[in-house]
């Protein structure tokens, strides 16, 4: 498996202790941004991942730790497909 200070996942912070990759997304209002945790929720659903998510009227804070002790390929994937949804959800 590769090692947690070895992944790098674009727009994301890599955080070697804990393993975590983090990021915050911005968003425009509420609605974008309930757009946006009512897709990721779906995304989490379907790939059986949970994140930790805090999140006020505009900006979402999302926690990826590893099931396992380092973050792996399912961690990356998920951090990927959230980026790839905050695009959408602010392009409408």
């Amino acid at each position: 498996m590769v090692e947690t200070t070895d992944i790098q996942v674009d727009g994301w912070q890599t955080q070697k202790r804990p393993p975590m990759l983090i990021r915050k997304f911005e968003f425009e209002d509420y609605a974008q941004t309930r757009d946006f945790l009512d897709r990721l929720a779906e995304v989490s659903e379907e790939m059986g991942y949970h994140p930790s998510l805090q999140f006020d009227r505009t900006q979402v804070s999302v926690n990826v730790s590893p099931l396992e002790e380092t973050l792996g390929d399912l961690e990356v994937r998920f951090a990927r497909q959230a980026t790839e949804l905050a695009e959408k959800t602010r392009a409408g």
